[in-house]
């Protein structure tokens, strides 16, 4: 038996969704003629909060957009020093963006409030201000944080007026943790992405979220970077799908993940867990990660090094209580032959 938590990404359509994906209705979106797209695009705008949205092929294509959106080549955008944007997309942003970043410090999770206002007042003192404020909501790096709204109203703050972005890839999730709607948790940002292909289980895309007349320059930017889309209804049924029936259900993802965390805290005691489990992930100390990860895939548990002493875990809809169990046993095998 083999346990993937590897990545919430690595989900497989329901047999519910594979109807929904079969019987979907599709048209040509390059002409703006798929009525499955329309749905997606309106039920993923409603859900974030915003006017208008627009469908993507990726998380990280939505990301790009929305950096060519409110930045030109050579401006500067403020993300934390873990962020996705920074640090998970091989340069993209430098690359097909052409932005500067300036990296703050996130360890809290969420770019440290203080340091985004004396950044943001250092750049306009040069003459040259920050376009963008980017924010990753939940924060991978920190262990799937939510967001709470107070800092995120600290963050608007800081911001002095300078757009906001929540790469909101797991911000279901923030939604499900905070007990919050994400229209609520976005409340201040200029534009907000969602992916579809984590923990909500379509085989891909993001929808991107904002003003018309962003969503309207965001189209522009999509086909310059070659997302413009076909008769991609059958995906975006199974997003509308993802949308109308996963979002609920990671609470169960929560669930699980807490789990492995509090039977790994409790055999190897509280330092082994790096941070509280905040939504589907869970953070371990291994002072050597990679050789782990390799020794747990030999043992049918898949994991990630996210670093030499740090290995990551990933609950999803294909993750069962009985899974956390046999996952957690082999965790503590490998510890107890390592030790």
């Amino acid at each position: 038996m083999l346990i993937d938590l590897r990545s919430d990404t690595v989900t497989m359509p329901t047999p519910e969704m594979r109807r929904a994906i079969f019987e979907a209705e599709v048209g040509d979106d390059g002409y703006g003629e798929d009525p499955s797209v329309h749905e997606l695009e309106e039920l993923g705008a409603a859900f974030l909060g915003m006017p208008d949205a627009i469908f993507v092929p990726s998380g990280t294509m939505a990301n790009q957009i929305a950096l060519r959106t409110f930045a030109r080549p050579g401006e500067v955008v403020i993300v934390g020093a873990g962020a996705h944007l920074l640090q998970y997309e091989r340069g993209a942003s430098a690359k097909n963006a052409l932005v500067q970043f300036h990296a703050v410090d996130d360890s809290s999770g969420y770019p440290n409030p203080e340091e985004v206002a004396k950044v943001i007042g250092h750049y306009r003192f040069r003459g040259h201000p920050v376009a963008l404020v980017a924010v990753e909501n939940t924060h991978m790096s920190s262990g799937g944080m939510a967001i709470p709204r107070d800092q995120f109203e600290r963050l608007l703050e800081a911001a002095q007026g300078v757009p906001v972005y929540i790469d909101g890839a797991r911000i279901a999730n923030a939604q499900v943790t905070l007990g919050v709607p994400a229209a609520d948790i976005g409340r201040g940002a200029q534009m907000v992405s969602m992916c579809l292909s984590k923990g909500l289980g379509a085989p891909m895309g993001s929808v991107l979220a904002g003003s018309r007349e962003l969503v309207g320059l965001a189209r522009q930017e999509r086909a310059l970077l070659g997302g413009r889309l076909r008769q991609i209804g059958f995906m975006a049924a199974a997003g509308v799908y993802a949308l109308r029936n996963n979002v609920e259900r990671l609470a169960d993802d929560h669930v699980r993940a807490l789990r492995l965390a509090t039977i790994l805290r409790e055999r190897l005691g509280e330092e082994a867990v790096v941070s509280p489990v905040h939504s589907n992930m869970v953070l371990l100390r291994h002072d050597r990660a990679p050789e782990a990860v390799a020794h747990l895939a030999g043992e049918g548990v898949l994991a990630n090094a996210l670093s030499e002493r740090l290995v990551r875990f990933v609950t999803h809809i294909g993750i069962s209580d009985e899974d956390i169990e046999v996952a957690a046993d082999r965790v503590l095998l490998l510890i107890a032959g390592t030790s």
